[in-house]
């Protein structure tokens, strides 16, 4: 399943880039922004030993991989599921690292990065990053809404960030960043997976509602 993971290892990526990137960048310029949002204090009670919080991180690893292989009945393809920020956090805290480092590298995680948290509330999705910096440590957080365009592509909307509860103006992301750095689209991957088999698993729909982040799949076969 070497494959598979190294898939998801690249969409996880995609996924943190944008706020871990932005923070090493305006931690620089605008350190000392250093308040912590509460959402982010509520998930530090995450332990990563924790035999509970590895428990639940390995299950829902081995459950997308399972929901992906599962033959599927060729009139009915599509199939729901959606991962919780309970869920969520707990494969972020356990296995993100590890994943990353397994799949590409020792060196491939940015080591003023110690942690990365989601929050899912109600449809809303927030992801944040613990940046370490010259004087201390802060907070870079963003809003991000997700969809598809017309290449079943898959892409997060940024729509705000900060540097620990203090906003970001848009203008200050422009003007430090380059290439991807900017409020607007931000490309993750592809939503279109070859299994290896014959068979597409193609993402259909993507949304957080409930305090869950919900995809819509259908498994055929390459040939229709």
């Amino acid at each position: 399943m070497g494959w598979l993971m190294n898939h998801f290892v690249h969409l996880a990526i995609g996924s943190c880039v944008l706020v871990l990137t932005l923070g090493v960048v305006l931690i620089v310029a605008l350190s000392g922004l250093d308040e912590v949002p509460s959402w982010w204090t509520q998930r530090e009670e995450i332990q990563a030993g924790d035999a509970s919080v590895i428990e639940r991180a390995e299950r829902l690893e081995n459950t997308i991989t399972t929901e992906l292989t599962a033959v599927r009945d060729a009139a009915n393809p599509r199939w729901t599921r959606s991962v919780s920020d309970e869920q969520a956090n707990a494969w972020l805290s356990v296995r993100l690292r590890k994943t990353i480092e397994t799949h590409m590298g020792e060196d491939a995680w940015n080591n003023s990065v110690e942690r990365v948290y989601v929050r899912i509330v109600d449809d809303e999705l927030t992801m944040g990053a613990r940046v370490v910096h010259q004087t201390g440590s802060a907070i870079v957080s963003a809003k991000i809404a997700l969809e598809l365009d017309e290449q079943q592509d898959l892409w997060a909307i940024v729509h705000s960030v900060r540097i620990g509860t203090t906003p970001v103006p848009g203008w200050a992301i422009r003007s430090l960043g380059q290439g991807d750095l900017r409020t607007g689209r931000f490309r993750l991957g592809p939503g279109a997976l070859e299994l290896g088999d014959g068979r597409i698993a193609r993402l259909i729909g993507v949304r957080t509602r409930d305090a869950r982040l919900e995809v819509v799949m259908e498994t055929r076969s390459e040939s229709r």
